[in-house]
């Protein structure tokens, strides 16, 4: 058996007109907050190429990996971060959700071009492998957001599957599927992706046939949850009732505990206007 800890964390994007909540006033405090809890894979949401750049300098132990959703790499990123002494990458890609999710594209009605990141990690002292997938949902347009789930639910069981990404593998990998969905837990691109689409053929009460994925959430399958309800703050407060970072996993990886992480910076504030959350998982 073993453990594995994968983290999610939306840092906001670098915006000028966050004030005294600027990155540069919040970049400790979020590579701190990862530092301290040390996942063995971090997930972010948003940040630019230059906070990119931070978050490696913060976080040395850690490998990353992903690129910007815009042409050339720019843009808000979803890359992920490996923990280097437990952990290598032994593949990796980005795609788009959209109807071109192998090129540069906004899909739907989206506001902006969205991107699922994913990193294929291998254990250093054990054969084991694992598929972690992050990504970062429209936050306006619903109607892309439950065709981006739906495209996830195609596009990561031939990832996960055998020989998913070309180099021979028999076997299937165990998925942890983590981002900032900006979705609550029971909407429809949550039931979606655990496999529950609510615009399934409603002439029939057969199930559909299996796409070779199947995801809980975390939270709610945890044998231990800690922290807040929420997941969306205003950097001091607390918004209720806004869970909209979510943890899916496979039936592979079971889910000892479950965490919202809502640690302060020195400052007294949260370092984002999001809290991460934390999944201790094995396998």
């Amino acid at each position: 058996m073993t453990a594995i800890r994968v983290l999610s964390y939306n840092v906001r994007y670098a915006n000028r007109g966050d004030h005294h909540d600027a990155w540069h006033d919040r970049r400790d405090g979020v590579g701190r907050l990862v530092g301290f809890h040390r996942p063995d894979v971090a997930a972010f949401q948003e940040p630019l190429p230059e906070q990119r750049d931070d978050l490696r300098e913060r976080l040395p132990a850690y490998e990353f990996v992903g690129r910007g959703r815009e042409a050339g790499g720019e843009g808000e990123g979803c890359p992920i971060a490996v923990r280097g002494d437990r952990w290598t990458v032994a593949a990796s890609d980005t795609f788009w959700l959209s109807e071109s999710p192998d090129e540069p594209s906004t899909g739907w009605d989206a506001s902006y071009p969205r991107i699922a990141t994913w990193a294929r990690v291998r254990a250093r002292e054990k054969e084991l492998e694992l598929l972690v997938v992050n990504t970062h949902f429209d936050h306006v347009s619903a109607t892309a957001r439950r065709e981006a789930a739906r495209l996830l639910r195609e596009r990561v069981p031939e990832i996960a599957g055998a020989d998913g990404d070309g180099d021979g593998r028999t076997e299937t990998l165990p998925v942890a599927l983590v981002g900032d969905l900006n979705c609550t837990p029971g909407s429809a691109p949550h039931r979606i992706l655990v496999g529950d689409d609510p615009e399934r053929d409603g002439r029939t009460t057969e199930k559909p046939a299996d796409d070779g994925i199947a995801l809980r959430d975390a939270a709610a399958a945890a044998d231990l949850r800690h922290g807040p309800e929420t997941s969306l703050t205003d950097f001091a407060r607390l918004i209720d009732g806004r869970r909209i970072d979510h943890a899916l996993v496979s039936p592979e990886l079971a889910v000892e505990a479950f965490a919202t992480l809502a640690d302060r910076d020195d400052r007294g504030r949260y370092p984002s206007d999001h809290l991460p959350i934390l999944a201790r998982l094995t396998v």
